[in-house]
């Protein structure tokens, strides 16, 4: 059996921030919203969520400022965007440049 490479945890890291945002520059994604909350910012953070799995995501204010509805808790959206690896906390979110309602 051959020994797996030893990693730091920024080095392990950093190879996963490649390899999810060179494969999803631009990811669709089909859900509902929740703990949905507008930063003095401007920002709005979300997640959208389905009956398996969660994904964070925020859109940033410039985006945030150019939508035609209210963003809320319970709406099912497709949110469009890349997906972006936050290396410090070694967390992925969905960056939103593009909210679009379902259902409406």
């Amino acid at each position: 059996m051959i020994e797996p490479e030893v990693l730091t945890v920024t080095e392990l890291t950093r190879h996963l921030k490649e390899l999810v945002e060179s494969n999803f520059p631009a990811a669709c994604v089909l859900g509902e919203i929740s703990n949905c909350t507008q930063a003095s910012s401007g920002h709005i953070y979300l997640t959208l969520k389905d009956a398996d799995a969660q994904l964070r995501a925020v859109m940033w204010r410039s985006r945030a400022e150019k939508l035609k509805f209210n963003v809320e808790d319970g709406m099912e959206v497709v949110a469009v965007g890349p997906v972006e690896v936050y290396q410090a906390r070694g967390s992925y979110q969905l960056i939103i440049q593009k909210l679009l309602p379902q259902g409406m």
